[in-house]
């Protein structure tokens, strides 16, 4: 799946997500600034059965069409979290696998700053879960991979944040290693 990350040319804009799969290009209900990460964690942990994985194999179309709305009011429903909208617990509508992807990316990210970035904290963070997935991506994930995702992450969002507005990042799920050796730059 090819997938273009567009960033808004203005304040009147917002960010746009489009997914080519098989040939057809559509809009998709992709937040970047939290799914990005999601990206390099589910690619690098190997996760085939995240957000991305549902995103390639067609999930969320609901979300995706509404993203794609010319109403306002229907693109606020474009939201691949419409579950928690309806008050639904995550674990309800949430698949194991995004779950498992969830919590890997915010151990990964540490946006509350619990624990040292480094793998250590990040399977410090994962032990916290009391999950049978999670304890298996654990085993099978060494300290390398998580190092990686950690310096991925970060490039990956600097990456997004010197683009300049109106331009386009192209990546592809799973991310490859050009997508990964061009964040190093």
């Amino acid at each position: 799946m090819e997938i273009a990350l567009v960033k808004a040319g203005g304040p009147a804009e917002r960010d746009r997500v489009y997914l080519t799969i098989n040939g057809v290009t559509q809009r998709a209900a992709v937040h970047v600034v939290h799914d990005l990460p999601h990206l390099v964690v589910e690619s690098l942990f190997g996760i085939d059965d995240g957000l991305w994985a549902e995103l390639a194999a067609g999930g969320h179309a609901a979300s995706n069409r509404a993203a794609a709305a010319r109403d306002p009011k229907t693109q606020k429903r474009g939201r691949i979290v419409s579950g928690a909208a309806a008050a639904a617990r995550t674990d309800e509508w949430l698949t194991p696998g995004h779950r498992a992807a969830k919590s890997a990316t915010n151990a990964v990210t540490n946006r509350f700053g619990d624990g040292p970035d480094t793998p250590a904290g990040v399977r410090a963070r994962l032990a916290e879960e009391e999950s049978e997935t999670i304890r298996a991506l654990c085993e099978r994930v060494d300290d390398e991979v998580i190092a990686a995702a950690i310096h991925g992450v970060r490039e990956m969002e600097r990456r997004w944040l010197d683009l300049r507005p109106g331009a386009t990042l192209r990546l592809h799920w799973p991310l490859s290693r050009q997508d990964l050796e061009s964040s190093n730059r």
